[in-house]
């Protein structure tokens, strides 16, 4: 890639970073370790670019639950 900046240009050729693993991915979203993402309810696995558009179109976990809190407190003991 070719970048300038501050009008000098620069050529990136690698910027030696990793993309996230799933369960990087939905740690980071909030979800806890034992949540099941490798496989369906039936064991059927999933492959890993599943995995990672699953965590991509969740509802993460303290977001629920602050949705919950706010919206039907008599629920929340």
């Amino acid at each position: 890639a070719l970048v300038t900046i501050h009008g000098e240009e620069y050529i990136i050729t690698d910027i030696k970073m990793r993309m996230l693993q799933p369960r990087e991915l939905f740690r980071a979203q909030g979800f806890p370790d034992d949540y099941i993402i490798e496989h369906d309810y039936e064991g059927k696995p999933y492959p890993r670019t599943q995995q990672v558009a699953k965590c991509g179109n969740a509802v993460t976990p303290p977001v629920a639950t602050a949705m919950v809190r706010a919206n039907l407190p008599e629920y929340c003991q």
